[in-house]
């Protein structure tokens, strides 16, 4: 799984000009949910305490215990109660049935294996409500942009603030080309000095790889979409936008 630890302190900026326009499309889903709501993967609290303060009966699970330790002191200072718990994708057990179940960011792409994805959707699916539905994204994979942007000891400028010296790049490359493990690793320096580094892997999924995964899981109905504005999902440039129901 990834290490999440190493980065807790500075994921909000590491991450600042990759987070995606994903926050207010996962707001307005959960506002319209009939009950309660689950963040899986909800780290520092992007999508989660919006969804709090949007009155939003939503609970969250993340592996990382420093990255759930910054979103409750981000909670303590927004005056917001945080019901969120150290947990595992794959295995986690809720006493509660979800309305609406949530994986943003890509979080799903750390399920490197077969195994570990059907447990996933497994597990999920039957932390659903009857009609509950299960939404996530990640993005396809363009085989211009691994040609362009993947590379052992290629870096990646993500992020540089002029002010603070900060500035974060990230290194991708396949570890495991056959079954499409991508290694990334993102470095954040001051000035020119390494102050953090995470190192995490990846799988690479196709659309229809993904759908016979939701068969496997029980699944029979979903839509995927070609963004948060629900387009047409027409080319690889676009994220995946998944729409599942129970």
């Amino acid at each position: 799984m990834a290490d999440y630890d190493s980065i807790a302190e500075h994921y909000d900026l590491t991450h600042s000009t990759r987070i995606l326009r994903d926050k207010k499309f996962y707001v307005n889903e959960a506002k319209k949910a009939r009950g309660k709501v689950l963040e899986v993967g909800c780290g520092s609290g992007r999508i989660y305490l919006p969804l709090l303060a949007a009155g939003v009966d939503a609970y969250g699970i993340d592996i990382s215990p420093k990255m759930l330790a910054v979103l409750k002191n981000k909670a303590r200072q927004d005056g917001l109660t945080p019901h969120v718990a150290l947990a595992d994708m794959r295995t986690f057990k809720h006493k509660e049935k979800f309305s609406l179940i949530l994986v943003p960011f890509r979080a799903f792409l750390h399920m490197l294996t077969t195994r570990d994805q059907l447990s996933t959707l497994k597990n999920l699916r039957a932390h659903l409500a009857p009609g509950g539905k299960l939404m996530l994204n990640f993005f396809f994979p363009s085989p211009a942009f691994i040609a362009s942007k993947y590379g052992k000891g290629k870096r990646n400028k993500e992020f540089f603030d002029r002010k603070t010296g900060i500035s974060v790049t990230n290194e991708s490359y396949f570890i495991d080309e056959p079954n499409q493990i991508v290694q990334c690793i993102f470095r954040v320096s001051r000035r020119g000095r390494q102050i953090a580094i995470q190192k995490f892997r990846i799988t690479l999924l196709y659309k229809k790889e993904f759908e016979l995964l939701l068969g496997l899981a029980g699944f029979s109905k979903w839509q995927v979409y070609g963004g948060f504005k629900k387009e047409k999902l027409t080319s690889s440039r676009q994220e995946m936008v998944w729409i599942i129901e129970r």
